[in-house]
């Protein structure tokens, strides 16, 4: 299939259509079945395919690639049937354009990060877990005219910096969409169990888990409702 075609096939959710919008920040966040993760993916190898772009996969914890969006990709690569295009190694996924998306994680890599020069993309997946120092360090780095930041993740709480930097207090020129579920036409059966399950078992994990809603008390704490 050819790039052209990819893209014309490819299909998001509403929610998702921002992904191509020129802005410094783009923001999604809300419960599980959303298809947050599955839309930035499909987004980046699309936009990857049309033009050449250096695209950071950045996370807060990642001790080995397996616990990057590398498979996720590989998987996308295979659905929009661009195996042609795309050239992918166990580290890297390179496009025949010269797009290459590059892998790592913020907490015990900081100070390489500073060494990602010319990013286009950074997209920060699971991102409720960065941290201040990881953002103060990521974010004047991906300085490239034109670069832009992409953010997914399940909030927790209300106090994590991700969700105070970004959904309570956005900066200037950031798209911020709650995707939950209910925005997914795709949203498969399996997933509508599990989610009816816990509503009838615990509302307030369901409100979190599902619904995108901070939790009110840490996991463990005594007293959690008072």
């Amino acid at each position: 299939m050819s790039v052209a075609q990819a893209a014309a096939n490819a299909e998001f959710p509403e929610k998702l259509a921002c992904l191509f919008e020129p802005s410094r920040y783009k923001v999604l966040y809300g419960g599980r079945g959303g298809a947050k993760s599955w839309g930035i993916a499909r987004a980046l190898l699309i936009l990857g395919a049309k033009s050449p772009l250096r695209i950071l996969c950045a996370r807060e914890f990642q001790t080995s690639i397996k616990d990057s969006v590398h498979k996720l990709l590989c998987d996308q690569i295979e659905a929009l049937g661009l195996l042609g295009f795309y050239e992918i190694t166990q580290a890297t996924i390179r496009g025949k354009n010269g797009t290459e998306f590059a892998f790592a994680g913020l907490r015990n890599n900081i100070s390489n990060i500073k060494s990602f020069e010319g990013v286009d993309i950074c997209w920060c997946e699971e991102a409720q877990s960065v941290s201040r120092l990881s953002w103060n360090v990521l974010i004047p780095t991906i300085r490239k005219a034109g670069s832009s930041i992409w953010v997914s993740f399940n909030p927790e709480l209300e106090t994590d910096e991700t969700y105070q930097r970004f959904v309570l207090k956005p900066p200037a020129d950031c798209v911020v969409r709650k995707v939950n579920w209910s925005d997914n036409p795709w949203f498969p059966e399996t997933l509508r169990l599990e989610k009816d399950a816990l509503k009838e078992r615990d509302i307030e994990s369901y409100n979190t888990v599902w619904e995108g809603i901070c939790r009110q008390t840490v996991d463990g704490a005594i007293f959690a409702r008072e």
